[in-house]
């Protein structure tokens, strides 16, 4: 990618009809951000951080009656914090990629704003729309960059920086068949080039100047000051419904576990078991690290782990069913890449290290019922990176963990086992990469458990995996 950089802009100057046009195309991207800023943090005004800044986005900020410090990326870095006002209610960070220390601007952009403050990253991000088609000829290799980022690694950055609460918006360009064109001729041949300078000469020329929306190229990602804390803590979300065989072993297990550097938190959803399950969980009501949901009745899996999501903690979220198919022992290394800022979503694959599919469910009650979930694995799978454009092995493994801030903004609805896609598919979409790391798996059959239906639950996974793709992403639309 760094070994044919594009060449900078420089014929804009040339034209006054296209200095014209691109200031137009600036001012009305000025003011979109601002009001995504505004709609992000709840508030308008108030005093405005502007870093690497271009006039437009000034000049628009003091319409909307913000007090404006503008600096130049340079200039930020090389300033002395104590010179600038902690007291800044937001900041529109521009140029991140062109940054010496990324990381050392975003703890300086946190030193300027007040608690209550919401920053606002805007940068190219190398899995945009954008870059995925036009590859090595994408138009933001520049040789000014220092740095390219993915939403995962920006928002990795991010949180090593001090801000939570992230939301990803995928800023798609707005441009006239003018503006494209003239950009295209000032960049190598690329096929999609030639379409678009195609569609321009067709095209009726009352037509060039007007703007629309194309593909993403950059991302704004708005997040606002975390508190900090010594230690991370870990919330281990166990779903309960008639498993009185397994509980006692499988809490006791918990409770005795340990994790150098972390804190565990334990919650448990009894969802009114009627083989005495309930009564065992009573007896662990007054237990340290213990917190426990009492639901009136069983909605399902996706049900009860939801409730315990709202009232988790924990820096980071791990499920854990409350059977003993999986093994307890892997947390530690399923949870060591998201607290050294490696990535921000784990998922423990029962299919890691070239374990065979067909033996992985084995039920020696059932062998033909082992079959048919192993084949129904390998269809769901297939539909599942085909419609997602993944290569995962095991999006469906109960072990998924990852940053409680990765659920910020999202909604979820799934109330049993397609709540297990609905989760998957909504952190993929907000830009997060799974990363799939091997788990010790012991399967269980339907006569020792295990609550998949045959028929009632694939119908509601093929309902999951369509709807997700396009359903509205936070529950404010306006983000979408």
């Amino acid at each position: 990618m760094f070994l044919s950089p594009q060449p900078e802009e420089t014929s804009a100057a040339e034209s006054p009809e296209r200095a014209s046009e691109l200031d137009e195309i600036s001012e009305a991207k000025a003011a979109e951000r601002l009001r995504q800023l505004i709609a992000y943090s709840g508030t308008g005004g108030g005093r405005l951080l502007l870093i690497g800044a271009k006039p437009q986005l000034l000049n628009e900020a003091q319409k909307m009656g913000f007090e404006i410090s503008a600096f130049t990326k340079d200039e930020f870095e090389s300033a002395q914090l104590d010179r600038i006002a902690r007291d800044m209610d937001a900041c529109i960070l521009m140029s991140l990629e062109t940054s010496k220390d990324p990381l050392k601007v975003l703890q300086g952009v946190r030193c300027a704003l007040k608690e209550s403050g919401s920053l606002m990253v805007v940068t190219p991000t190398i899995d945009s729309q954008a870059a995925r088609l036009f590859r090595a000829s994408w138009w933001e290799f520049g040789r000014k960059n220092l740095f390219y980022f993915s939403v995962d690694t920006l928002q990795n950055l991010l949180t090593k920086a001090g801000f939570a609460d992230p939301m990803v918006i995928p800023e798609r360009s707005l441009v006239s068949i003018h503006y494209l064109k003239e950009k295209l001729n000032s960049m190598p041949r690329h096929v999609y080039g030639r379409a678009v300078r195609t569609a321009a000469w067709l095209s009726p020329g009352f037509l060039h100047h007007k703007t629309f929306r194309l593909f993403h190229s950059r991302t704004q990602v708005l997040v606002r000051p975390k508190r900090l804390v010594s230690q991370p803590k870990l919330s281990v979300i166990v779903p309960v419904f008639n498993e009185q065989a397994t509980f006692v072993e499988l809490i006791e297990e918990l409770l005795a576990k340990t994790i150098d550097g972390v804190e565990i938190e334990i919650i448990i959803v009894e969802s009114a078991s009627t083989d005495g399950s309930r009564e065992l969980v009573r007896q662990y009501e007054q237990r340290p690290r213990v917190r426990i949901i009492w639901q009136d009745s069983p909605k399902g899996k996706g049900y009860a782990v939801r409730a315990g999501l709202k009232i988790a903690t924990g820096d980071v979220v791990l499920f854990q069913d409350a059977d003993l198919e999986y093994d307890i022992n892997d947390y530690d290394a399923l949870i060591d890449p998201i607290l050294s800022y490696r990535c921000n979503f784990v998922i423990g694959s029962r299919h890691g290290s070239g374990r065979n599919t067909w033996k992985l469910r084995q039920f020696a009650d059932s062998p033909g019922l082992a079959s048919v979930f192993n084949l129904g694995h390998v269809f769901f799978l297939t539909l599942f990176n085909v419609l997602y454009r993944q290569n995962l092995t095991d999006p469906f493994s109960m072990f998924k963990v990852f940053r409680r801030d990765c659920l910020w903004g999202l909604s979820f609805e799934c109330n049993r086992f397609d709540f297990d896609h609905e989760i998957v598919i909504k952190l993929l979409r907000k830009g997060y990469k799974a990363v799939e790391l091997p788990v010790n798996y012991k399967s269980r059959s339907l006569k020792e458990g295990k609550k998949v239906t045959i028929f009632r639950d694939p119908l509601t996974w093929l309902r999951a995996l369509w709807k997700f793709r396009h359903s509205p992403l936070y529950r404010n639309n306006e983000a979408e």
